[in-house]
């Protein structure tokens, strides 16, 4: 009896314990072992006799989702792609090279991405007389017309000279995610970016129409091509484009607001008038402060013939006197497009509108061309100058001496090397001129308080004058390639260590 008992205590502690398990999980069959004897089968458990309740599924960890990286805003629907989305897209591969605003050649390299006009038609396509905005991610934009989207029509240049070319077979504007086969850069070019393509690199186009750290592209009302005539001591046409660059808030941007709360953005006055008042355009002292002195008139016009005169020592670095292509956002309206001036104290007959032309009579005044550079006493050796178009390193703004360097200059020069943190790249070692000797060559003035550096495709990026003078290592490097400068900015957001620098200004 008592084995029995026993028998029945245990039976009964098996059962309880049957019901506190969870659900088995069923494990694959055990594989056989390769020998001439089966081993004998596991023994089988006895079923449960209490029910046991479903054990709940386990909760999966949610999937990453990958990130948009591009906006499409059509006329009537919004889309965000992510680089897969985009890179599922039927493709397209070229060649694209530049002409920057200084006149360098970036050779055509190949490039992969969508054409501007398929992605388009992810949010309802282009019909004739829209155009299209291409916005950075830093702010930068600048709209393309629906002829030059569909058509290609842009200026093309000669790879080796840099002169004006007819057309070398046809160009397509593409959204690029490759270079060469591999990822665009994206301390320097960023995820995406707009290129202009042909099918051989027998051409370039103007740099400011390659846009960098694209992010959003969206449909606007047509875009209507114009061109701003210019004439003094040299003469020269400023178009759309290369004014909508200029008025960028990276570049010349400045906004005035009248006195209805309206917000107008262009360019100041005087910036114009130094685009022609001698051989300097644009970079270094485009406006020439001693001319200006003499107090020349100049007249600006407009397309139906109408004109007002000023005088030179009025406009002299005043900002707030702006030639504006943007009311509230906008493009002006016809009685005003494409230009108007506007701006403190002028009076209403003076605030012209449709402006196409601006004149400097500078018949009888004195005009002697600038010298690149004055040399000055340093402890180093102080390269001899060179002329503004030959220099790969201009040094300006609110400076005693302007510098215009070559590579080969500062290479003579105190040449150090340091290792330095890239925020992306990891640490690395870099030989170049320290930007603290460089500035101290070039006389920074005790007004400033900022450095704007620029790149060769127009890029600009903006540091503390404080910032740079506290960084011991903080260097214009070389690349390897003759030509080619690059900036390292240790402790510094990455978009500061500008690749292909070729102009420093001091604000």
């Amino acid at each position: 009896m008592k084995r029995i008992a026993l028998f029945l205590l245990s039976l009964g502690v098996c059962i309880a314990f049957a019901g506190c398990q969870p659900a088995q999980t069923v494990l694959p069959p055990t594989p056989v072992p390769a020998t001439d004897t089966l081993a004998p089968p596991p023994p089988t458990a006895p079923p449960p006799t209490a029910t046991v309740e479903p054990t709940a599924a386990p909760t999966l960890a949610p999937t990453k989702q990958a990130e948009p990286v591009l906006e499409l805003v059509g006329p009537g629907s919004t889309k965000q792609l992510t680089l897969d989305e985009i890179m599922a897209l039927p493709a397209v591969v070229g060649q694209a090279g530049i002409k920057t605003s200084t006149g360098r050649i970036v050779l055509p390299t190949a490039f992969k991405g969508v054409p501007l006009l398929a992605l388009m038609e992810e949010v309802g396509g282009l019909e004739d007389g829209m155009g299209v905005n291409v916005v950075a991610e830093d702010g930068y934009a600048i709209s393309y017309s629906y002829d030059q989207i569909t058509n290609g029509n842009f200026i093309a240049y000669s790879p080796a000279s840099g002169d004006e070319i007819a057309p070398q077979g046809p160009l397509q504007v593409v959204i690029a995610y490759e270079i060469d086969g591999q990822p665009l850069p994206k301390d320097s070019d960023g995820t995406l970016r707009l290129v202009i393509i042909s099918s051989q690199p027998n051409q370039v186009t103007d740099g400011h129409w390659s846009v960098k750290w694209v992010n959003k592209i969206e449909t606007m009302s047509m875009v209507q091509d114009w061109k701003l005539n210019l004439k003094g001591n040299i003469e020269g046409t400023i178009d759309r484009a290369s004014f909508e660059s200029c008025s960028a808030p990276q570049c010349h941007q400045t906004t005035w607001t009248d006195d209805k709360a309206q917000e107008w953005v262009g360019v100041p006055l005087y910036l114009l008038l130094g685009y022609v008042d001698d051989e300097i355009k644009h970079e270094g002292p485009a406006f020439n402060d001693a001319l200006a002195k003499a107090d020349y008139l100049f007249k600006i016009v407009a397309a139906d013939g109408y004109s007002v005169s000023m005088n030179s020592a009025r406009v002299a670095r005043n900002r707030d006197l702006v030639v504006a292509y943007l009311v509230n956002g906008n493009p002006l309206p016809d009685k005003n497009f494409p230009l108007r001036l506007v701006g403190t104290g002028l009076e209403k007959s003076e605030q012209i509108g449709g402006i196409s032309e601006i004149e400097l009579e500078l018949a009888g005044v004195s005009y002697t061309p600038l010298p690149s550079a004055a040399p000055v006493e340093t402890e180093t050796p102080t390269p001899a100058p060179v002329a503004m178009e030959d220099a790969d390193l201009l040094v300006t703004g609110l400076v005693d001496n302007e510098l215009a360097l070559t590579t080969a200059d500062l290479k003579a020069l105190e040449v150090v090397q340091v290792t330095a943190e890239h925020p992306k790249s990891g640490s690395q070692t870099y030989e170049g001129l320290r930007l603290s000797s460089l500035l101290d060559q070039a006389a920074v003035q005790a007004g400033a308080s900022k450095l704007v550096f620029t790149a060769g495709d127009g890029y600009r990026a903006e540091v503390a004058l404080a910032d740079v003078r506290a960084c011991a290592d903080c260097l214009v490097a070389f690349t390897g390639t003759e030509g080619e400068l690059f900036l390292v900015m240790p402790d510094m957001p990455s978009s500061t260590w500008l690749k292909d620098v070729v102009k420093i200004e001091a604000q």
